[in-house]
C-alpha cells in the first residue's frame, strides 16, 4: 500500500514539474512573439518610398538599394524564420523536449536583438540620405546667393581691387563652374559625388571671400596712402634741409626711392593674388615710412632741446670750471699747512681735465651750429650727457671742499684738547704726589709714562709745519681713552692707599690682644712701604680686622666715601 502511495506522489511531482516548465516556455514564447510582431510592424513602417522619391543616383542610389535589400531580407526571410522557430519551441515544450526548447529561446532572443540593430542601421542610413539631400539643396541655394553677391561686389567695386580684379574674376568663374557641377550632381541625387565637390567648393569660396575683403585696404594703401605719405616726407625733408637740418641717417632720399619701388613690387604681388605676401609687404613699408617720420621728428625735437639748453650748458660749464680753479687754489694753500690724505689735489686735477674734455666737445658743437653743419640729435645727446657729467663734477667739488673746509677748525679744536690733556695729566701727577706715598706701583708708573709720551708725541705732531689732521684725530681718540683709564687707575690707587692707612691705624687697638691682627698689620705695612701694593695691603688688613671686629671695614669704607663725596661737592 505504501509503495503504491509513493509511486502516486512521485508521479504527481513529475507531472507538476512538467506542467510548470511548459507554462514557463509558453510565457517566454509569448514575450518573444510580441517582440517579433513589433519588429514586423517596424518593418512595415520603414519608409523606403520617401527616399526612392528623391531620385538618387550613383553612390547614393547604391546605398539605398543596399538598405532596401536588407529590409527585404528581414521582412521576407528573417522575421518569418523567427515565427517558425517560435512554433517549434512551443511544440518541443509540449513534447517534453525541454533542453531543445530552452536553447532555441536563447537563439531567438539573440536573433531579435540583431534584427533590432539591423533596423536601427536601416533607419540611420535612410535618415542620412534624406539629410544629405536636404543639405545639398540648401547648399545649392546658399552658394548661389554667395556667388551673386561676390559677382555684384566685383562689378560694383572693381576699382577697389586694382590689378587683382582680373584674377579675382577668373577665380569666381572657376567657382561658378564647380558650382554648376555640384548643382547637377545634387539635383541628380548623386550625393556622395556631390559631397566631394562641395568640400572643395566651400573651401575655395571662403578663400575668395577673404581675399575680396582683404585686398581693398591693401590696395588703398598702395595706390594712395603710402604715395601720399612719401610725398609728404619728401616735401618735409626738403624743407628741413633748407633750414640746415642734417640727419644721422644720411640715406633719406635713397630710402624714399626704395620705398617707391617697394610699393610697385607689392602692387605686382597683389596683381598675382599673393595677398598674404602683399599684406606682409605693406606692414614692412608702413614700418619703414614710420621710421622716416621718426627720424625727422627726432631732429625737430632735438633742435628745440638744443635751443633751450645751449646757454644753460654754457653757464653751467663756466661755473664748474671757475669753481674747480678756486678749489685748486684753496687746496694748494691748504697743502702748505696740512697733509691732504684723500687725494683731493689729484681728483681736482682730474675734474679739471674732465671739464676741458666737455669744453672741447661743447666748442665743436658750437662750431657745427655756427657753420650750419650740426646734427641736432647728436648735440642734444651731448647736452644731456654733459648736464649729467657737470652735476656729478659739482657734487664731487662740493664733497672735496667740505672735506677740507674744517681743517683749520679741527686744528684749533685739537690744540684745545691737547691743552686739556696736558692739564689733566699734570693735575693727576700732583694729586698722587700730595699723598706723600712711599712709592708707586710699577704698572701704574708704566701706564702713566705711556700716556705722558702719547701727549708729548701729539704736541710734537700738531706743531709740525705740515699737519696730518687724520693722524692727529686718531691720536686724540687714543689719548682720550687712555686718559680715562689712567683716571680710573689713579682713583683706585688713592682709594686703596688711604683706606689701607686708616685700617692700619684702626688695627693698633687689636694688635696687643690678637696675634693674627698683629701679623696681618706687619704684612700689610710691608706691602704698603716696600712693595707699594696698596690694594693688596688693604685686602690683608681688612680681612684680619673683620675677623675680630665684624663690619668694621665696611663702616670705615662708607665713612671714607661719604667724606670724599662731600669734599668733591
Amino acid at each position: 500500500m505504501q509503495v503504491a502511495i509513493g509511486i502516486v506522489v512521485v508521479a504527481l511531482v513529475i507531472y507538476a514539474a512538467i506542467k510548470g516548465f511548459q507554462l514557463y516556455i509558453d510565457k517566454q514564447v509569448r514575450q518573444l512573439t510580441a517582440r517579433q510582431q513589433a519588429l514586423v510592424e517596424r518593418a512595415q513602417a520603414t519608409d523606403f518610398e520617401k527616399i526612392e522619391g528623391l531620385g538618387l543616383t550613383g553612390g547614393s542610389l547604391v546605398k539605398l538599394e543596399t538598405l532596401q535589400n536588407h529590409g527585404q531580407a528581414v521582412r521576407n526571410d528573417r522575421l518569418p524564420a523567427i515565427s517558425e522557430q517560435l512554433t517549434q519551441i512551443t511544440a518541443a515544450a509540449h513534447s517534453i523536449k525541454f533542453m531543445d526548447a530552452n536553447q532555441n529561446i536563447k537563439k531567438v532572443d539573440q536573433a531579435l536583438v540583431e534584427l533590432g540593430s539591423t533596423f536601427d542601421e536601416i533607419d540611420k542610413g535612410l535618415k542620412a540620405l534624406d539629410e544629405a539631400d536636404q543639405a545639398h539643396r540648401q547648399a545649392v541655394a546658399s552658394l548661389e546667393k554667395k556667388y551673386q553677391n561676390l559677382r555684384k561686389t566685383l562689378l560694383s567695386q572693381n576699382f577697389s581691387f586694382g590689378p587683382s580684379i582680373d584674377r579675382l574674376e577668373d577665380r569666381l568663374a572657376n567657382l561658378e563652374n564647380d558650382f554648376d557641377k555640384f548643382s547637377k550632381l545634387a539635383k541628380a541625387g548623386d550625393h556622395d559625388a556631390a559631397e566631394q565637390v562641395l568640400d572643395k567648393l566651400r573651401h575655395d569660396t571662403s578663400a575668395l571671400e577673404m581675399d575680396i575683403d582683404r585686398i581693398p585696404p591693401i590696395y588703398k594703401d598702395l595706390v594712395s596712402g603710402f604715395p601720399d605719405q612719401l610725398s609728404e616726407l619728401e616735401t618735409g625733408y626738403r624743407q628741413l634741409t633748407d633750414q640746415h637740418f642734417h640727419f644721422e641717417v644720411a640715406k633719406i632720399e635713397p630710402e624714399i626711392q626704395a620705398l617707391t619701388k617697394a610699393i610697385d613690387d607689392n602692387t605686382k604681388l597683389l596683381g598675382d593674388l599673393k595677398v598674404s605676401d602683399a599684406e606682409a609687404g605693406n606692414h614692412a613699408i608702413e614700418k619703414r615710412i614710420d621710421h622716416l617720420y621718426d627720424v625727422m621728428q627726432v631732429e625737430i625735437d632735438a633742435k628745440a632741446t638744443v635751443d633751450r639748453k645751449q646757454d644753460e650748458i654754457s653757464q653751467f660749464l663756466t661755473h664748474a670750471t671757475n669753481q674747480n680753479q678756486r678749489l685748486q687754489l684753496e687746496l694748494d694753500r691748504l697743502a702748505q699747512s696740512y697733509a691732504l690724505n684723500d687725494h683731493e689735489v689729484e681728483r681736482t686735477r682730474e675734474l679739471g681735465e674732465q671739464l676741458k674734455t666737455i669744453q672741447d666737445v661743447y666748442q665743436a658743437d658750437m662750431t657745427a651750429l655756427t657753420t650750419n653743419q650740426a646734427v641736432f640729435s647728436q648735440i642734444a645727446n651731448h647736452y644731456t650727457e654733459q648736464d649729467k657729467q657737470l652735476k656729478g663734477i659739482e657734487e664731487e667739488q662740493v664733497a672735496i671742499n667740505d672735506g677740507v673746509a674744517g681743517l683749520a677748525a679741527e686744528e684749533s679744536k685739537a690744540h684745545d684738547t691737547l691743552q686739556r690733556f696736558d692739564f689733566e695729566i699734570h693735575a693727576t701727577k700732583r694729586q698722587v704726589e700730595n699723598l706723600n706715598l712711599p712709592g708707586l706701583p710699577k704698572d701704574y708708573l708704566d701706564y702713566f709714562m705711556v700716556v705722558t709720551k702719547e701727549i708729548e708725541r701729539l704736541d710734537h705732531d700738531i706743531n709740525k709745519l705740515v699737519i696730518n689732521m687724520d693722524d692727529i684725530t686718531k691720536q686724540l681718540i687714543v689719548i682720550q681713552g687712555d686718559m680715562a683709564t689712567l683716571k680710573e687707575k689713579t682713583t683706585d690707587l688713592i682709594d686703596s692707599a688711604v683706606l689701607s692707612e686708616q685700617l692700619l691705624q684702626y688695627a693698633n687697638r687689636y694688635k696687643t690682644n690678637h696675634a693674627d691682627v698683629q701679623a696681618a698689620s706687619a704684612e700689610a705695612q710691608r706691602l704698603f712701604n716696600e712693595d707699594h701694593d696698596y690694594a693688596h695691603s688693604l685686602e690683608v688688613i681688612a680681612t684680619a680686622i673683620d675677623k675680630v671686629d665684624a663690619g668694621a671695614y665696611k663702616r670705615i669704607e662708607d665713612s671714607y666715601y661719604t667724606q670724599k663725596q662731600a669734599d668733591a661737592e
